[in-house]
C-alpha cells in the first residue's frame, strides 16, 4: 500500500487498486496553491502506475473526460502564469534594486564630497572622507565642543584644539549636523539593499554567485535586464557585457575590440597578467554561461563549476608564465 499525490488530490494505492482518495476541492487557484507546494509532474497522465484521468472520474472529481480537460486546462494555464509572473517580479526586484544602488553610490559620494568642502572650513585638519567623515559629523557635529569627541577620539580632540579653521554659525552648525545624518541615513539604506541583493542571489542563482561573485552576478543580470536573457546569450556576448561603449567605438573603427565587460572586476581576471586577461575572461564568461542556465532551467547546485573554473586559470597561468613577444622586438635576456 502507498499514497499517490496528483494534482487534484491523494490516493490510496495498494496492487493497482484505489482503496481511497482525499480530494482537493474543485477550484482553480487552491488546485495550483497544492501544486506550489509540492513538486509534481502536471504533464504526465500516469503517476506510480494510477491513471489520472480513470481516478479522477472513479473517485467522482470529475464526471467526464471533457470536463477533466478543461479543469486540467485551467490549472495548467494558471500555474504557468503564476510562474511567469513569478520570475518577472523577482528579476524585476533585482534590477531595480542594482538601479538604485547605483544612484545611492552617486548621491552618497556627491553629498558626502559637499560635506567634506563645508565641513574643512571648520576643522580642516580632521584627515576623514567619505562615510567616516559622515558618520564622525553626524555624531559629534562640528569642533566647536571637542569635549564631546570623547576618549576613543582623543587626537581628534587636541587637532580641533588647535584648528586653524573658521567658528560656524550656531544654527548652520545644527544644519551641517543634520545634514551628515541625512547622508548616514542614505549610506545605511545601501547596506540594506546590498544585504538584500546579497540574499537574493545566494538563494536563486548559487551557482553564478559563486563563479563570479554576488557583485558581478547581479549586475549582469541588471545589464541582460533579467537571468533568462542572460541564460540565453553566447558566452561571448557575456563577456563584453558592461563594456558597450567600447564596443561601439571599436565598431566605428575607433578602438580595438573589447576583451572584457564587467567581468573585468572578477580577481580572476583583473589580478592576472595583461596578456593573460583576455584568455581568462572568455573562460570566465564560459563558466558565467553555463552557471546562469543551469540556475534558470535546473536549480541545482554544482560546485564543480567553479572547481573546473579554478583549475583552469591555474593551468593558463602555467602554461603562459610570461608575456608574449612583441613582432620585431628582440628576445629579452634571461
Amino acid at each position: 500500500m502507498h499514497h499517490v499525490r496528483t494534482w487534484f488530490g491523494i490516493y490510496t494505492v495498494k496492487n493497482g487498486h484505489i482503496l481511497t482518495c482525499d480530494l482537493y476541492p474543485k477550484d482553480v487557484k487552491t488546485l495550483v496553491d497544492r501544486l506550489q507546494e509540492v513538486q509534481i509532474n502536471l504533464i504526465s497522465d500516469n503517476v506510480d502506475g494510477l491513471d489520472l484521468r480513470v481516478a479522477a472520474k472513479e473517485c467522482g472529481f470529475v464526471t467526464t473526460e471533457e470536463e477533466y480537460n478543461v479543469l486540467f486546462h485551467a490549472v495548467y494555464t494558471e500555474l504557468a502564469t503564476r510562474q511567469i509572473k513569478a520570475t518577472r517580479s523577482n528579476d524585476t526586484i533585482l534590477v531595480q534594486s542594482i538601479e538604485a544602488l547605483d544612484d545611492l553610490d552617486r548621491i552618497t559620494n556627491a553629498l558626502s564630497e559637499r560635506l567634506k568642502e563645508i565641513y574643512d572650513l571648520n576643522f580642516p585638519e580632521i584627515g576623514l572622507k567619505g562615510e567616516k567623515l559622515v558618520h564622525f559629523v553626524s555624531e559629534h557635529g562640528t569642533r566647536k565642543n571637542p569635549n564631546h569627541f570623547g576618549p576613543e577620539n582623543e587626537n581628534m580632540h587636541i587637532l580641533a584644539e588647535s584648528s586653524t579653521g573658521m567658528e560656524f554659525p550656531e544654527a548652520f552648525a545644527h544644519t551641517i549636523k543634520d545634514m551628515a545624518s541625512n547622508i548616514e541615513g542614505l549610506y545605511e539604506a545601501k547596506d540594506q539593499i546590498s544585504k538584500f541583493i546579497e540574499i537574493h542571489m545566494e538563494r536563486n542563482y548559487s551557482n553564478l554567485s559563486d563563479v563570479a561573485g554576488v557583485n558581478i552576478s547581479a549586475r549582469l543580470i541588471s545589464i541582460a535586464g533579467g537571468a533568462q536573457k542572460l541564460a540565453s546569450m553566447p558566452a561571448s556576448t557575456i563577456q563584453i557585457l558592461g563594456a558597450e561603449k567600447a564596443l561601439f567605438k571599436h565598431l566605428r573603427g575607433n578602438a580595438t575590440s573589447p576583451k572584457h565587460g564587467v567581468i573585468f572586476q572578477h580577481p580572476f581576471v583583473r589580478e592576472s597578467p595583461w596578456w593573460l586577461r583576455g584568455k581568462i575572461a572568455r573562460l570566465l564568461a564560459a563558466k558565467i554561461s553555463l552557471a546562469v542556465r543551469v540556475d534558470f532551467y535546473a536549480g541545482d547546485f554544482r560546485k564543480e563549476i567553479t572547481e573546473d573554473l579554478t583549475r583552469k586559470v591555474e593551468e593558463l597561468h602555467i602554461k603562459y608564465p610570461f608575456p608574449p613577444k612583441r613582432r620585431g622586438s628582440k628576445k629579452p635576456d634571461v
